[in-house]
């Protein structure tokens, strides 16, 4: 969501932007060239700033508890289908260029002020899916180092 870091954090494994999904949230065709990803009141951070979320600057400071009220990512129309398979590398894959969509809304909840947040809130609301533009999107299945 640009500039502005909303994310699950940082786990004590250093694993980044991941969080866990329920049961069902996800769905990939690859042969089909189509994936989606549905979620509503997703815990994560809002985190303010990208450097903030990697590096975990203040992070005790800098973090305030945000919820991904709905998310809607659509990934349809294959463009173009790939593979790879690199034992050298210990990497294969099967890729799929297509093109994709979002619908977003987050909001911050009204909390007491610190010294980031005034305390009142904040709600971010995406333009509808159908006015998304998509310069490349892929999705795709890959397996490597020890699942290779």
């Amino acid at each position: 969501m640009g500039p502005h870091s909303w994310d699950a954090g940082v786990a004590p494994t250093n694993v980044v932007w991941v969080a866990q999904v329920p049961e069902g949230s996800a769905h990939v065709d690859l042969d089909d060239g189509s994936a989606s990803l549905h979620l509503e009141n997703l815990c994560v951070y809002d985190a303010f700033t990208v450097a903030n979320s990697l590096l975990g600057l203040n992070r005790p400071v800098n973090l305030v508890k945000g919820i991904i009220n709905s998310l809607r990512m659509e990934w349809r129309g294959a463009l173009s289908m790939d593979t790879a398979n690199q034992s050298a590398n210990k990497m294969r894959g099967k890729f799929v260029e297509n093109t994709a969509t979002i619908e977003v809304t987050a909001t911050t909840p009204r909390t007491e002020p610190t010294a980031l947040s005034n305390g009142h809130g904040f709600r971010f609301v995406s333009d509808p899916a159908s006015t998304s533009f998509s310069n490349f999107a892929q999705i795709g299945e890959e397996r490597n180092g020890a699942f290779f």
